[in-house]
């Protein structure tokens, strides 16, 4: 995967946006040719996300919006005369339930392969359970620490340290430079981009004043008490700018917290979760302008890029859709071209190479 791709600027970590080659004794042993989850009319595809235990997503926007693209489609010729087939599961953003629906859509429900849709921790469990059954995996770019080696996962956008250098020069160039505070929740996937972006801002000069892990579930007493931090980290004066890797509860509670004593810093942050539109619609003012990365285009121009987006929703019933379901769109109109140059008799082997 990255084939062409330049390297990440601290020269460290995954291949951009794809796998790595896996040392021996990585890729587990599967059979040559296998077709699992392909029939002469469907590929079966399996998509989990935490729709309940990170973020205060809408509870049918996944489900919704995951079949919008291959309804579409239908009708229009398919992939080589096919056409995709969702499984959805939630995994409650908790590991050990990813890796048991992982488990459920690749041995009951026969998929082709899996696709993680967020949820670093979620996704490196499912990837190491898909691996060890020989099955592909793709998911948002997320930790590199865990995947790079693993063959057959490609991360479908720039993992968290890929962007740090985008975010420090945001930081720097955009919003002015100054008090930087760094908080990242205490887990071992995001170990590699607190490193990178600790890396990133002292190289470009940024003034770090708050540098730390904060628990992966804050309570609201520790939400308070990072919130007070942050608003006296530099010398009793609040951050301006605060890099903030977490769930999107997470930086609510946070956030919140702060907004109550009248603190409002510059969040920012990669993408892709805390960037979704539910999260600032909850958020409001205590989230004030913040900015966080995304590697899709938003609601308020994808009429001119992509007109048939809108449509298909509405002509399938499901309304305005939201940008959930936009990215789930792209998402399948993205696996639509893999599917194409893999050919019509695409195995998992041959999807992979």
């Amino acid at each position: 995967g990255g084939e062409g791709a330049p390297a990440p600027p601290d020269g460290g970590g995954a291949p951009p946006e794809g796998g790595g080659e896996a040392p021996p004794g990585t890729q587990a042993p599967s059979t040559p040719g296998d077709r699992t989850g392909i029939s002469d009319n469907e590929i079966r595809i399996g998509i989990h996300a935490p729709v309940t235990g990170a973020a205060p997503f809408p509870q049918e926007s996944f489900r919704e919006g995951a079949p919008i693209y291959w309804d579409y489609l239908e009708g229009k010729g398919g992939v080589h005369g096919r056409n995709g087939e969702v499984i959805f599961e939630d995994d409650q953003f908790d590991p050990a339930t990813a890796r048991r629906v992982c488990q459920k859509m690749v041995e009951q429900d026969k998929v082709f392969l899996l696709v993680g849709g967020g949820g670093a921790d979620q996704i490196t469990a499912c990837a190491e359970y898909a691996n060890s059954v020989g099955v592909p995996y793709l998911s948002a770019g997320v930790n590199e620490q865990g995947l790079s080696n693993i063959r057959a996962y490609f991360a479908l956008s720039m993992t968290y340290a890929q962007q740090s250098p985008m975010l420090v020069q945001l930081a720097t160039n955009k919003l002015g430079g100054g008090s930087f505070a760094i908080a990242v929740a205490d887990t071992p996937s995001f170990a590699d981009a607190h490193a990178s972006i600790t890396k990133q801002a002292q190289g470009g000069g940024l003034n770090i004043v708050y540098n730390k892990k904060i628990p992966k579930n804050v309570t609201p007493g520790q939400a308070l008490s990072i919130a007070q931090e942050l608003c006296s980290a530099d010398n009793g004066q609040m951050a301006k700018i605060v890099y903030i890797l977490a769930s999107p509860v997470t930086f609510l509670n946070i956030a919140s917290a702060a907004g109550g004593q009248q603190c409002v810093p510059q969040y920012i942050g990669p993408g892709i979760t805390s960037g979704l539109n539910t999260v600032a619609n909850v958020g409001r003012e205590s989230i004030g302008a913040a900015k966080f990365l995304s590697p899709f285009p938003q609601l308020d121009v994808i009429d001119q890029l992509d007109p048939e987006f809108r449509k298909a929703a509405r002509d399938q019933g499901k309304g305005d859709p939201d940008d959930i379901a936009l990215a789930l769109w792209g998402l399948n109109k993205t696996l639509h071209s893999m599917f194409d140059a893999a050919g019509p008799d695409m195995s998992r082997q041959s999807f992979v190479q």
